[in-house]
């Protein structure tokens, strides 16, 4: 069944990226189905395969392998759901591709590797919102690169043939800017939930994360309240969350692959 599942989600996504940067490329209008219905496989068995994959350890451990798959699947339901908007179209094939890779790396990581996290459902409920935080504003970043390529082209006139293909830019940072504030929420009730439910989060071992995880926490919401109170866009904010996300990144999986990879 493991092995079933991850070809379905690896030809699956496979097949919905190459449609659509044949669409883009080569200005093919295929049928929205041929993508739409590989993709949807595909986030399926994505989705199965992570619960299948936890449950031959009784969800007792997570690492980085099985949090990438996790955030990848959240992201990849999110781009499917939004699937009737041009304002992925250029991010779709990317988020695809990434979501075949992370299938791979969970099916050949061992299960018991990781956190245990059998201790109680207080850490769960932790390192799921931290997870779903982690996707929404992975996803958020992904937007804001793009809004910054589609701002250079339209400055400089660049890349004409595409010119067509691409999404109006309003539309773009519309989503961004939602996908940036939804995120900061989780992610700073993630952070309460483990001062809450962790009895040390500046422990050795958990003082790094908190530092990096506050740090982009906090340079989320500056984007936030800069852009709400000022209407301010453009590069100040995509540094901003750029720089956050490396933060973000470097906070829980930065940590995770030394403890799951190097130190195991």
């Amino acid at each position: 069944m493991l092995s079933l599942l991850l070809l379905i989600s690896l030809l699956g996504y496979s097949a919905s990226a190459f449609v659509i940067l044949q669409n883009i490329l080569k200005n093919k209008a295929l049928h929205p189905t041929y993508q739409i219905v590989p993709a949807a496989l595909a986030v399926i068995a994505h989705g199965w395969l992570i619960l299948l994959q936890l449950s031959y350890d009784e969800f007792d451990h997570i690492n980085v392998s099985s949090s990438l798959a996790i955030v990848a699947f959240l992201i990849a339901t999110l781009t499917l759901l939004k699937n009737n908007q041009a304002s992925n179209l250029f991010l779709k094939p990317v988020i695809y591709l990434f979501s075949a890779l992370t299938t791979v790396l969970l099916v050949f990581t061992p299960v018991d590797w990781g956190a245990d996290i059998s201790a109680g459902h207080g850490l769960v409920f932790h390192i799921t919102l931290s997870l779903v935080a982690y996707g929404i504003l992975a996803l958020a970043t992904l937007y804001a690169l793009q809004t910054s390529y589609l701002n250079r082209v339209l400055k400089n006139r660049k890349g004409h043939i595409l010119l067509s293909k691409l999404p109006p830019l309003m539309t773009v940072e519309k989503y961004f800017f939602n996908l940036l504030a939804l995120g900061t929420f989780v992610l700073f009730i993630a952070l309460g939930s483990g001062f809450v439910f962790l009895d040390d989060m500046f422990a050795q071992q958990q003082a790094h994360k908190t530092i990096l995880t506050s740090l982009a926490a906090l340079l989320y919401l500056i984007a936030v309240i800069l852009h709400r109170a000022s209407g301010l866009r453009g590069r100040i904010i995509v540094v901003l969350t750029v720089i956050a996300s490396t933060l973000l990144t470097l906070g829980y999986f930065g940590s995770r692959f030394v403890k799951d990879f190097l130190l195991s």
